[in-house]
């Protein structure tokens, strides 16, 4: 199968592989970024730098995104300079930018290395296909809790239709908080959980899980593969010592969005 965008990711290659020549290695992205700036303007291809979106969800804002660079109205550029290689962080990013443009391509670069490093990263909308776990707390939930869990769920399956698969966590956490606040849905995000051993208080934690109308714990995550055991794991040990016995965690997946029941 031919290369996406093949003749035009060619060309950029070339013209990125000048500048880092010419610049040399050891600077930051921005020095790099205006380098490549000026060797584009010197070329055919049209292109953009720094450009922003904004991606809102009822009304709201919820973050504004800023690409490096759109070639040809075609191949998103994002630059790095990172001795430690790619992050996850940094494939998070360029796949946001793809969603949010709709663009297919994208070329993630870091110039930290002697020899420049170049990845292609592909994209394609995802279809919203759904999993759903319930079997660990099948049987165990009050009616108020039943209701609560599914309003939440509600809530949860809007922004799938709205938005779809490939953001990030906090892009999600946001469209996720943003519709419970909507729907006027109680969410206490940073909830104290008091840590006791032996009857004695060894510590106030601050709970980075949600507390949805004082009766579910909730976790929103985004890109991951699966929801892995430890996740539940951990949710169980808060529901533990909240003296509670529910929670859910959603992941937005890299192909579909998961809800797992958690029981304790």
């Amino acid at each position: 199968m031919e290369l996406l965008h093949k003749d035009l990711t060619y060309e950029l290659r070339k013209c990125m592989i000048e500048v880092h020549n010419e610049i040399g290695v050891g600077f930051d992205e921005e020095t790099y970024h205006q380098g490549l700036i000026r060797r584009l303007k010197k070329g055919e291809r049209p292109f953009v730098s720094k450009q922003q979106r904004e991606v809102t969800h009822r009304g709201e804002s919820i973050k504004t995104f800023e690409l490096d660079f759109l070639a040809d109205d075609k191949v998103i550029i994002e630059l790095k300079s990172l001795r430690c290689g790619f992050l996850r962080a940094n494939y998070v990013q360029i796949l946001s930018h793809l969603k949010l443009w709709q663009k297919d391509l994208g070329l993630l670069v870091n110039w930290a290395y002697p020899r420049l490093l170049i990845k292609r990263i592909p994209y394609t909308e995802k279809p919203k296909q759904i999993s759903e776990d319930y079997s660990y707390i099948k049987g165990t939930l009050t009616e108020s809790e039943r209701q609560t869990l599914a309003r939440l769920r509600e809530a949860v399956l809007f922004v799938l239709e709205t938005h779809g698969l490939g953001y990030g966590k906090s892009v999600y956490q946001n469209f996720v908080k943003t519709e419970l606040q909507y729907r006027q849905i109680k969410l206490e995000k940073g909830k104290i959980v008091d840590v006791m051993f032996d009857n004695e208080l060894i510590r106030s934690f601050p709970m980075r899980f949600w507390l949805i109308e004082d009766q579910i714990l909730c976790d929103v995550t985004a890109l991951q593969n699966r929801i892995l055991p430890e996740h539940a794991v951990r949710m169980q040990t808060f529901l533990k010592h909240l003296k509670l016995s529910t929670g859910l965690i959603v992941n937005f997946g890299k192909t579909h969005l998961q809800l797992c029941g958690v029981h304790y």
